[in-house]
């Protein structure tokens, strides 16, 4: 081997590099990603103490896997479980809410009126969306009788133009025919009844 001649900094230089490269792997923790770090800049190496560590670990990282992938499954079952008993009982407290509601006198469409309120308010509690809506909606309230005393059921009122004709030769002053055009209108505005 021919002799080469290096100057006195670069002796030092490598000497430097020797005993850092010794130091490192004098560690093991350091050792390793030397020998990594090796075989990610040339993958046709092979570093036998890599190859045993890994074929050791790689039993223990598929069981580690599989432990895993269990216990994610337990946990996703376990929330799948969770949600659904929620979901039942909601939908159990909304079952018997329209019963309480239909036990108190309200219709098919009615309930289908709160079960859009609940749906527009995002609530689940039935009775509140019916108070919401009988607010927004009150029942008709029925008409009382004017005046003082009985009914005059001997005093004919006609309908149509006859009532309003009385009404106006009386001058305004027959309070039966006032009161049952006043009936008659409500009952042709209101319609049906919203509960």
């Amino acid at each position: 081997m021919a002799a080469v001649e290096i100057d006195e900094v670069e002796l030092l230089r490598l000497r430097k590099q020797d005993s850092t490269v010794h130091a490192l792997l004098a560690n093991p923790k350091a050792k390793r990603k030397i020998f990594e770090a090796y075989r990610e800049a040339d993958p046709n190496v092979r570093i036998p103490e890599l190859e045993i560590e890994e074929a050791a670990r790689a039993p223990v990282q598929k069981l580690e896997q599989t432990v895993a992938d269990l216990q994610k499954q337990i946990a996703d079952d376990r929330a799948e479980r969770e949600k659904n008993a929620k979901l039942g009982s909601l939908h159990g407290t909304i079952e018997q809410g329209k019963a309480e509601l239909r036990r108190a006198g309200w219709t098919d469409e009615g309930i289908a009126a709160v079960e859009k309120v609940m749906e527009e308010k995002g609530t689940t509690d039935i009775a509140m969306a019916a108070a919401y809506y009988e607010k927004l909606h009150p029942p008709q309230a029925p008409i009382a009788p004017r005046g003082h005393g009985g009914w005059n059921f001997m005093q004919e009122v006609n309908d149509g133009e006859a009532d309003l004709k009385r009404l106006l030769d009386t001058r305004g002053d027959n309070e039966i025919a006032v009161d049952k055009m006043a009936h008659d209108a409500l009952n042709d505005f209101r319609g049906a009844s919203r509960r």
